[in-house]
């Protein structure tokens, strides 16, 4: 099993470009500080490229549409993608050189790699790679042969919520299924792209390294933890799990579904078809108190119902903060077995019933 990107694009001229390059990258407001402000979406955006894998599958969405591009190359056990020139911090830390830019595609600036749409500033620090598949690359199913299919599952996936997005993570279970539906339906899309653009093979690949432990705000951490797994490899047991983010974990509702931060998905012990995930990661960067815990027994109550007993026991929920203080009388306990406490400061579990953190 593997995951799959679900990535949304809104002209067919693009689409072509990155199919005929096996490439990808988000138009972002380029960051030329030492961090982007804290509300900022910048990490936002970059926890949906800590997700990736190599061998990911890479789903394009457009126009009722979904085009299959290729699966990612680059990093296998930390997040798989590109800097992109010096218009991220973490491009300049790691003196990353263009190699990918759209300016002429755009209105251009005098800043190497940054461009105006619509009269912002714009520039793709992130970039995804992917390599072609002879047989699929290009081919497509209408979003509706998809949707029917997933309707066997009585409860939201992150490709039913994908409205208003830009990108999102699938679960193993929807990647098999558009797989399937793309190989026993697809047809290929008639599209050819006459833009040249230069592409280096010398791009720098994101390396754990360049990440820092100074959060400026919960997206900072959410993308620290998907890109690199091993500061909490302790917690989840193995790294032999497929990563998403922003799953919803709840009934359908019209809107404010509840959204689990990361949601791991083991691929050894797959529940219902990939659909389920094994762990839900709840994150705060600062102090969590009772709310915190009480999201996750929301979690964990749907769960509940939407899997059989031996599947649920099987699940496990963790809530990182920076420190826990949280009262056990205003919390409901039925769950708490379930339930791990991290400190991500101290680097070590919280004992709820003590108070206190512990190695």
């Amino acid at each position: 099993m593997n995951g799959g990107l679900f990535i949304t694009l809104y002209d067919e001229k693009t689409l072509a470009l990155y199919l005929k390059y096996g490439i990808y990258g988000f138009l972002m407001k380029p960051v030329f500080g030492d961090q982007p402000a804290t509300q900022s979406r910048h990490y936002q955006a970059l926890a949906d490229y800590a997700c990736s894998r190599e061998g990911a599958h890479v789903f394009f969405f457009l126009k009722r549409k979904i085009v299959y591009g290729g699966r990612v190359k680059g990093n296998t056990d930390i997040a798989s993608f590109y800097l992109n020139g010096d218009s991220s911090p973490m491009g300049r830390k790691a003196n990353a050189e263009l190699f990918w830019d759209e300016s002429d595609r755009y209105k251009k600036t005098d800043k190497n790699g940054v461009f105006k749409v619509d009269g912002s500033e714009k520039a793709q620090p992130y970039i995804l790679m992917f390599d072609e598949n002879e047989e699929l690359t290009g081919k497509y199913i209408s979003s509706d042969e998809l949707y029917f299919e997933l309707g066997q599952y009585p409860f939201p996936l992150p490709s039913n919520s994908i409205q208003g997005m830009s990108f999102c993570t699938l679960t193993p279970g929807e990647t098999e299924v558009a797989l399937k539906q793309i190989n026993e339906n697809g047809k290929q899309i008639l599209l050819e792209s006459n833009e040249n653009m230069t592409l280096d093979n010398d791009a720098t690949i994101f390396s754990k390294e360049y990440l820092d432990n100074e959060y400026i705000n919960e997206a900072h951490l959410e993308f620290s933890i998907l890109a690199d797994l091993s500061p909490i490899v302790d917690l989840v047991n193995n790294n032999n799990y497929i990563l998403c983010r922003q799953v919803p974990i709840s009934p359908f509702k019209p809107f404010n579904m509840d959204r689990a931060d990361i949601c791991l998905y083991d691929i050894g012990k797959p529940i219902n078809n990939g659909t389920v995930p094994s762990i839900i990661i709840e994150l705060k960067n600062q102090r969590a108190n009772f709310h915190a815990y009480e999201q996750v027994v929301r979690y964990l109550k749907w769960l509940e119902k939407i899997t059989n007993e031996e599947e649920f026991k099987s699940i496990k929920a963790i809530i990182i903060a920076e420190s826990f203080f949280i009262n056990p009388q205003k919390i409901d306990l039925r769950y708490n077995d379930m339930i791990t406490m991290y400190s991500y400061k101290e680097k070590k579990i919280y004992n709820l019933k003590l108070g206190t953190t512990k190695q």
